[in-house]
């Protein structure tokens, strides 16, 4: 069979030009493999080289380039969210390069499956999302240029600016690293949804309420192809993609505060639909990561139709009573099906964890701006 370039290859192309990951498709061999190209390793080392370089900047010239508009706690906390936005990104890039191996047993499956189960569909939200992460990551870096770089740090050294753009650089990487997922877990619920589409079939099959033998067989592959999927979601892909979720929401709940910190202590004569819109474009990252959630959440209320489908089968004393009972049961003691790294499921409850830290994180800023203007007020008598 001729390769067919898949809906995929672009991210993985364009995340192996960023260091990310090395794996690429051979036409030789005709399957992924881990194309261990130097080019690859000196990108990734250079941008590492740079992500450490920067925090080191920062760190030891933690107290230039304050803005007094910030007061003394919004600026410790910008620079503090900068730093870590550059220490995230060394420890995310470095946790893909250490786990290029399980990253490729996923690429493989995910490939057979689309080739296989999904060979008639036409994806198209992995080439429209590609879009949507390139054009907000342009936006992301003209408004970090025009807000940061040619209004904040006018008066900074060179080295500090350069150091500065470290923070742009993130949502480059990260956008495309959770893009690949996003995709990814998007073609497991279109496959699970095939899979149920299968076993409706072969259901409706059974006109006596009793299954002939090659039924029974069918069914009992469509339900191993459920438990693969859901290994391969439990095991594998929240294996590596599971601590970059993990990340991305700490790093997204510190991001928001200070975004929003930001617009509460700063007066400019802006209209509000221009802060509106500069506000959106600095909330892209989040946007991606709440994205990512949702996706992880359709995943498991598709995964869970699979249980309610067996369950309106009618019982008919056969082996086939045994095979259903045994996977429902299995899946009633299911754990979450994509987890951030065993931290918590990824489904619509994290937003609740989102807002409830950046609530916790607005009360301490706000209180130590409080006993900063206090120490202002007993320092002037």
């Amino acid at each position: 069979m001729n390769f067919q370039p898949c809906e995929l290859c672009a991210y993985y192309r364009l995340c192996r030009y960023l260091g990310i990951f090395c794996i690429d498709y051979s036409p030789t061999k005709k399957k992924f493999r881990l194309r261990r190209s130097v080019l690859c390793y000196v990108v990734h080392f250079a941008l590492q080289a740079y992500l450490v370089g920067g925090m080191s900047v920062m760190v030891i010239y933690w107290r230039r380039c304050f803005k007094s508009e910030l007061t003394t706690t919004g600026n410790h906390f910008d620079r503090l969210v900068m730093v870590i936005a550059l220490g995230i990104l060394v420890v995310q890039n470095a946790w893909l390069i250490w786990l290029q191996a399980p990253h490729l047993r996923i690429v493989r499956q995910i490939e057979f499956y689309r080739r296989n189960q999904l060979a008639n569909f036409r994806l198209l939200l992995p080439k429209r999302l590609l879009w949507v992460i390139i054009a907000t990551n342009v936006l992301y870096m003209a408004n970090f240029i025009k807000t940061c770089i040619f209004e904040w740090l006018t008066d900074a050294s060179r080295l500090f600016v350069i150091t500065s753009l470290g923070f742009p650089l993130r949502y480059l990487v990260t956008s495309f690293t959770m893009g690949t997922y996003f995709c990814m877990v998007h073609i497991v619920r279109l496959v699970l949804d095939w899979n149920q589409s299968q076993i409706n079939a072969i259901i409706d099959k059974s006109a006596d309420l009793k299954m002939t033998s090659p039924n029974c067989l069918r069914l009992r592959v469509c339900l191993e192809m459920h438990d693969r999927l859901m290994l391969l979601c439990n095991d594998e892909i929240s294996l590596v993609y599971g601590f970059i979720a993990w990340l991305s929401w700490m790093f997204a709940s510190l991001d928001v505060t200070g975004v929003i910190y930001l617009t509460m202590v700063i007066q400019t004569n802006k209209s509000i639909i221009l802060k509106l819109i500069t506000n959106v474009v600095w909330l892209s990252p989040t946007f991606m990561t709440c994205a990512a959630s949702f996706m992880s959440n359709r995943v498991t209320i598709q995964a869970n139709k699979t249980a309610k489908i067996l369950t309106k089968v009618p019982r008919t004393g056969t082996g086939l009573d045994r095979m259903i009972e045994k996977f429902l049961l299995k899946n009633l003691r299911q754990q979450p099906i994509l987890t951030a790294y065993g931290f918590f499921a990824l489904d619509k409850s994290t937003l609740f964890k989102l807002f409830t830290a950046i609530f916790t994180y607005m009360v301490i800023l706000v209180q130590f701006k409080e006993m900063e203007n206090s120490t202002k007020s007993i320092n002037k008598f």
